[in-house]
This record gives structure tokens, sequence and C-alpha cells, in this order.
């Protein structure tokens, strides 16, 4: 899909015209070298989208509800936000060989989009799609809020409500699958657990490491590199992600009762803040 493409899908909720790309105050945004990584890291992932779509359509392909959905609105706006923050990562620093780094990250992370990899069963495919969308949307609300530039935050709160948007429809789809398969609570919790380890897992190492290696050449990249990388990202988004809406989206397929589910959250979500974060 183009960027032409893009432009054109009839169901989009906003476009690239409609960010003010003109107005970008790259003077605040030039020396921030953890957001710059954090945004190229993230465009690389974001424009990948189609190699793992053809995973899940392959995965679905009996399920017309499913697969039109995944093709005419789900890949198209996570495309859409992989090419936007291309657009932005481009505008602030120029100088940055985009393509050339991005050519090859998509060398090393093609061979991780494998249909095996997914989830055994459908119903806890879906609930690794909700972990996933769960991520993805604290992921750009602390985004939004930790910005210097307005442009940047205006672009991060678009793609968090597609993110959130998304993950309505993957429970939608889960409580279908769950119910027709007969999916127990372990079982759920399962795929939460495992999809919950992977967030920072080969992609997001895969496309860090790359950046790295593209703005230090001639440097090593190791475990001890991306573990440095990473509390510094932390540090820089900590006081900014929504733990209680992130952990409200992740127990959400667990089917707990409201009364224990308004009992965990700020338990959770006191142990996230002294833990994860």
């Amino acid at each position: 899909m183009t960027v032409a493409e893009l432009k054109i899908n009839s169901h989009q909720r906003w476009t690239l015209e409609d960010i003010p790309w003109h107005t970008i105050q790259s003077d605040a945004m030039v020396n921030q070298e953890e957001l710059f990584n954090i945004l190229v890291a993230a465009s690389f992932i974001e424009i990948t989208t189609d190699l793992f779509t053809r995973n899940l359509l392959e995965y679905f392909s009996d399920d017309k509800e499913v697969t039109l959905w995944l093709e005419q609105h789900w890949e198209h706006e996570e495309l859409l936000h992989g090419y936007s923050l291309k657009r932005y990562v481009q505008t602030v620093w120029p100088e940055f060989d985009w393509e050339r780094t991005y050519q090859a990250f998509l060398s090393e992370y093609s061979n991780y989009c494998r249909l095996d990899l997914l989830e055994p069963t459908r119903s806890m495919e879906m609930a690794a799609r909700c972990v996933v969308e769960m991520g993805t949307a604290s992921y750009y609300t602390a985004l939004s809020r930790l910005s210097p530039d307005p442009v940047l935050s205006m672009l991060a709160h678009h793609i968090r409500e597609d993110e959130v948007r998304h993950y309505k429809h993957f429970y939608h789809y889960f409580l279908r699958y769950r119910q027709c398969e007969g999916t127990s609570r372990t079982s759920v919790l399962k795929a939460l657990w495992h999809r919950l380890k992977m967030i920072d897992g080969e992609d997001g190492l895969i496309a860090i490491k790359h950046v790295y290696l593209a703005r230090h050449p001639g440097h090593q990249f190791d475990k001890h590199v991306y573990r440095d990388l990473r509390k510094r990202y932390q540090h820089k988004v900590r006081r900014h992600i929504p733990l209680e809406m992130s952990i409200k989206m992740l127990i959400k397929p667990l089917g707990l009762s409201p009364r224990v589910q308004h009992a965990a959250v700020p338990i959770l979500a006191g142990l996230a803040r002294h833990t994860v974060v």
C-alpha cells in the first residue's frame, strides 16, 4: 500500500493532510535523542504491518468479517501510523537516512513475521492482539503527553485513538471465539501473559538495534547497550504512562467480575508503577 492509497480510504478518520507539518517545532525536538530513537523504531514496526497482516489473514481466512476488517481498516490505519511517523522523523531529522536504515531493519525483522508464532487457538490470538493494542495505546498516550512539540502530541493522540478502537474490535472478536471455542480463563491468562512478555521482544530490539547502529557507525550493539537504552526510554516515559487504563485493558479479556476488577486494578497499577515503569 502506497502513500497515495492511504489518502483515498473512505473509512479513514484522519489523513496525512490533517497534520500541520509546517508548524512542527523542530528546535524543541532535534536534540531529543530518546524520542528520536522511539519514533524511528515505531515507524519501522508500524510501516511493516503488511507482513504481519498476511499471517492474520491466513489464520482467519474463513472468517470474512475478521479478514474484511483487517484488510480495510486495521492494516490501512497501522500503515498510516508508520507513514506519518516516518514523515515526522524526516521533517525533524532530515540528515537521518530513514530508507537505508529501514531496509536493514526489514531484512532482519521479516524472519520473525511467521504464521507459526501466532497463538494456538483463535480466541487466544485475539486475546494476544488485545495486549498488543493495549501496549500501543499506552505508548502513544505517553508520547502525546511528554512531547515538547504540539504537532507530535497531536499525531500521537490520533494514533492512540486508532489503537483504542482497534482494541475494541479485537476484544469483540475475542468474545465471539471464546464462546464458540469454550476457552478457559486459564488459557486466556496464558495468552495474555505470553504476549505481555513479548512487548519488549524481538521487534522492538531489532528496530532499536538498527537505529542505534545507523546513528553510531562502527559501534557494537549488544544486550548491555539495549538494556541501557531501555532504561533511558523508561525514565523518559514512566510518569506519562496511563497505568490504570493499561491494566483495565490488559485484564478485561479475563472476564473478571466488576468487584474483583475494581479491587485488582489499583493493586496491579501499584505493582507496575514500582516494577514495570
